[in-house]
């Protein structure tokens, strides 16, 4: 009997060994550094001067286009953007229909919608030129970001390419002959470049004020952000960071590349394509593997880190349960490159576990 008891005491033991408790968040790891916004504390229109909107009626309701009490459109699962041409009389928007954001035109009184030829990539931030009867739009692709002008008489389409970009906002100059956008880069915080419609004569009018010392390449069809300069045989640890927005810059990404040599993988969602090519790069040790972020993704065949974002836990306060480390979702991300950093101090080898 006496036998029996201490066996199920142990059991409760090792039972409450692997629940997880709540833990404190260490003084420091809520928040990193923040870069400098463009548009936040500078008016960019200061630095490039900006053609003026035209004042009219035309709202969003219910995620219809209206103009005044004349309903224009049907509901749309979302509506991202629109601009009204007081010269053609009409409304030119961005609206998903299905999966993804078309950009179409319609008359100011009503007619048909024609909607210009569509791209599987979602097409935003739809604006008319000043001059010439243009439209212009952001795509958002697989590769960065496009800036595409369509002539609407002719469907004469001009594509301005950002490789490995987001582009976060765009302006057109009086005369249409230059415009200039508000850009990002996993390597770069926001900077303004303007251009010449073509694409022609860049000129950064607005320094990024935070820039990494970083090479990006694609590797397994994700974007893996390295330190520049690489050491005699290093094999850096793998990051891989599960982002929606994969070309935007990252404060808590920032921090963990200048506080520790890493590899930092970026994507939505990584496949077995991945780790096998992965796995086959010199300089990385994909044995010394973290994963941030929630988004289901195929998991390596190595032991890793996971470390997610938990809504239920009390502001401050993360949990660990095995190689599972979770956190509020406000700060999952600083404390992720904290957690990394601090775990990849140590003995040598270089980056060797403490």
């Amino acid at each position: 009997m006496r036998r029996m008891r201490r066996m199920a005491w142990l059991g409760l033991l090792v039972l409450g060994g692997c629940a997880s408790s709540s833990l404190p968040v260490p003084k420091g790891w809520e928040t990193v550094e923040a870069a400098k916004q463009v548009g936040q504390d500078t008016d960019y229109c200061l630095f490039f001067e900006c053609a003026p909107k035209a004042q009219t009626a035309v709202r969003v309701v219910g995620n219809r286009i209206v103009n005044g009490d004349k309903v224009l459109t049907p509901a749309f699962v979302a509506i991202d953007s629109y601009d009204v041409s007081l010269e053609r009389k009409e409304i030119v928007f961005s609206a998903k229909r299905k999966d993804n954001f078309d950009v179409g035109l319609v008359a100011l009184n009503g007619s048909d919608i024609h909607w210009i030829p569509e791209d599987p990539s979602d097409e935003v931030n739809v604006q008319w030129a000043p001059r010439g009867n243009k439209v212009s739009y952001i795509l958002r692709m697989a590769t960065g970001s496009i800036v595409r002008t369509v002539h609407i008489p002719t469907g004469t389409p001009l594509s301005v390419d950002f490789p490995q970009t987001q582009i976060d906002a765009l302006a057109w100059e009086p005369q249409a002959v230059r415009f200039a956008v508000v850009i990002e880069s996993p390597d770069a915080s926001q900077r303004l470049v303007s251009l010449t419609y073509e694409g022609e004569k860049r000129q950064e009018l607005i320094a990024p004020s935070t820039r990494l010392d970083v090479s990006i390449e694609p590797i397994g069809g994700v974007l893996v952000m390295r330190p520049n300069a690489m050491r005699y045989n290093e094999r850096l640890p793998l990051v891989v960071w599960l982002d929606r927005s994969p070309f935007a810059w990252s404060d808590a990404r920032a921090a963990l590349m200048r506080n520790a040599r890493v590899a930092i993988a970026i994507a939505p969602a990584v496949s077995d394509v991945f780790w096998r090519d992965i796995a086959n790069v010199a300089w990385i040790d994909s044995k010394r593997t973290y994963i941030v972020g929630n988004p289901a993704t195929q998991q390596p065949s190595n032991p890793v880190t996971r470390i997610t974002a938990d809504p239920n836990l009390p502001p401050n306060r993360y949990t660990r349960s095995g190689n599972t480390l979770s956190a509020p979702p406000a700060v999952v991300q600083s404390f992720a490159a904290a957690y990394i950093a601090d775990d990849l101090k140590g003995t040598p080898p270089s980056n060797g576990r403490r």
